[in-house]
This record gives C-alpha cells, sequence and structure tokens, in this order.
C-alpha cells in the first residue's frame, strides 16, 4: 500500500475521550451524568488521513503513538479506516497523548491533556521520510510546531523532501508555541504550497487585522496560497492574485471537534483531483459541515458522493 501513497499526513496523534453534554462540573463528591463517553482517534495528522481515506484517497500518516493500549487503539482504528500504517513510530519513553474532550449541548468543546506525551516528543528522528517518495501527491503538515521538538529546520527538512518528490505543501497552524515568529519559520514558509490557519493563529503571527493584509504578510515569506478558516464566517482565500471567498455550509452543530481537520482533509482532495480552487474550498467546507453534526473528529464521512450530493443540493437552494 506504502508504494502507491497519493497523500501523507504528518502529525500529532491523539486518544480522545469524549464527553458529550458535558455542562458543568457536579458537585464536589456526586456523580455528574452526561449524554455519551466515548473514547476516538484524534490528532490533527490522524483525523486528516481518515478523512482523507473515507474520501477513496490513499492516504499515510506519518506520526509517534506509545507502546500502550491508546497507541494500539490509534493504530488498529488506522488499519479499519484503510490509512496506511507504515510510517507510524512507536516510542516506549513515551505515552500515547490522550485527551479528554468536554462537548457542551451548544456543540463547543474544550480540551485536557497532559504535557509530555508523544504528541510533544514527536521529532524528525520518527519521521520515515522514505515514504515521501515520487508518486505521492501531496504533504500536509498537519499544524506546524504540532510539537515542540519539530522545528524550523526539522519542518524544513520535511517539505524539501516532499518538493523533490513532485508533492504539493501544506500546513496548518498552532498557537502552542507563542514565542514563535514568522521570522524563525521563513524557511519552512519558503517551501509551502498552501498554508491554512484559523483566523485568530494567522492574525497572531502576522500581527495583522485585515484578511488581505495577513495574506499579504504570507506572501512576502514565500507561501503561494493563503487559505484562512474564518468559523461561522466561512473561509478566505488568496492566491497573490485572486481572492476567495466560501461562505460556512448551514449544518446542524452536535461536536465541533475536529471541524478544521476536517476542511483541510477536504480541500487537499480537492487538490489532489485537481479541482479548480473554489471548487477545493466548497468541498473542504461541504466535509466539515457533515462532520460538525457527528460525534467525534472522524467517522461522519462515508465517501465522497455523500459529500457532493450535499454540495449538489445546496447549489439547488
Amino acid at each position: 500500500m506504502g508504494q502507491n501513497l497519493e497523500v501523507i499526513c504528518v502529525g500529532m496523534a491523539v486518544a480522545d475521550i469524549l464527553v458529550k453534554g458535558m455542562n458543568g462540573m457536579p458537585t464536589e463528591g456526586t456523580t455528574g451524568f452526561v449524554d455519551s463517553i466515548d473514547m476516538k482517534t484524534g490528532g490533527d495528522a490522524v483525523n486528516e488521513a481518515v478523512t482523507l481515506a473515507d474520501l477513496g484517497h490513499r492516504a499515510g500518516l506519518l506520526t509517534l503513538v506509545g507502546d500502550d493500549a491508546q497507541g494500539r487503539f490509534i493504530i488498529e482504528n488506522c488499519r479499519k479506516c484503510n490509512v496506511d500504517m507504515e510510517g507510524i513510530a512507536v516510542s516506549k519513553a513515551y505515552p500515547t497523548s490522550t485527551s479528554i474532550v468536554l462537548v457542551g449541548g451548544n456543540g463547543e468543546r474544550s480540551f485536557l491533556s497532559r504535557k509530555g506525551g508523544t504528541a510533544d516528543e514527536f521529532a524528525l528522528a520518527d519521521v520515515a521520510l522514505e515514504k515521501i517518495q515520487k508518486g505521492v501527491k501531496a504533504v500536509s503538515i498537519a499544524s506546524l510546531f504540532c510539537s515542540e521538538q519539530l522545528n524550523d529546520a526539522e519542518n524544513y527538512a520535511i517539505l524539501r523532501t516532499a518538493k523533490e518528490a513532485g508533492a504539493f505543501t501544506i500546513a496548518d497552524l498552532v498557537l502552542n508555541r507563542k514565542e514563535c515568529t514568522l521570522d524563525e519559520i521563513k524557511d519552512t514558509l519558503s517551501l509551502l504550497d498552501y498554508i491554512v490557519p484559523s483566523r485568530d493563529e494567522a492574525e497572531h503571527f502576522t500581527g495583522k487585522k485585515d484578511l488581505e493584509d495577513i495574506a499579504e504578510t504570507f506572501h512576502r515569506y514565500g507561501v503561494k496560497n493563503v487559505i484562512i478558516k474564518l468559523g461561522k464566517d466561512g473561509v478566505y482565500a488568496h492566491t497573490g492574485q485572486e481572492t476567495l471567498r466560501v461562505p460556512t455550509f448551514a449544518a446542524e452543530v452536535v461536536d465541533t471537534t475536529g471541524a478544521g481537520d476536517n476542511f483541510m482533509a477536504g480541500f487537499i482532495s480537492g487538490l489532489i483531483r485537481g479541482c479548480k480552487l473554489i471548487e477545493c474550498l466548497e468541498f473542504g467546507s461541504a466535509v466539515s459541515a457533515i462532520s460538525i453534526g457527528h460525534v467525534g473528529a472522524t467517522g461522519a464521512i462515508k465517501s465522497r458522493t455523500q459529500v457532493q450530493n450535499l454540495l449538489n443540493k445546496l447549489k439547488k437552494q
């Protein structure tokens, strides 16, 4: 399977304990009741890879898990979802990163996580760069600096390998390393075909509020295309020559966990299939809309046809 991968996702693997219907802590010494408690796979790279596989793509995963029950759970789930697992490294030194995800009645969520797990310790030494070979169409660093160990030089090495293989490169951002500046990651940025931050992340790293100013700042560092996730306000894209906007598609909000990762997977799916940029944005938004009607970051997407049917229905309205 690994010899024919279309897309490789690099980043976090997390076991999520999802608690739905959490609207406050019970009084000390008492038991509170919630709608459901489930364990599901999570982490940006896993979420992207699983959804891409659900969309019919040959997806691989480069990540790190622990030699424990949660790590085995993630590996088994990836196997069931037809994600290539050859690039999953297993650590005997660190536990698999695990999060308690508290989902309120409005679908919004909060997280409880411990430090020092595999998501924090994932480093270039754990990345099977040999998996990134000619024929791979896309390499996604699911979140730049998801791990404290992946610095600019290490991310640059991953992206340079992707470019040499002829793949397009894409990355999300996280705010975990708040001391980081764009100057410190300029080498990494220069190799990105697409950067896909949330508005908060984009404002933080650029120091700008206006969307066009944000995009132009990233362009100055060599990023070819800037895609900014605006939450309920949709998505903004800037190519350097063209500006596009796609609204959020109306959907029942059950759980917003992984909404951005699902957008990324849908967007990447469109790019792999050679769709126009506006079509990629629409497809990503439709995947995200379906995902938030379901508990957990993955599992809502059943096929590419399911997403296309939603888009066709919306366009008729």
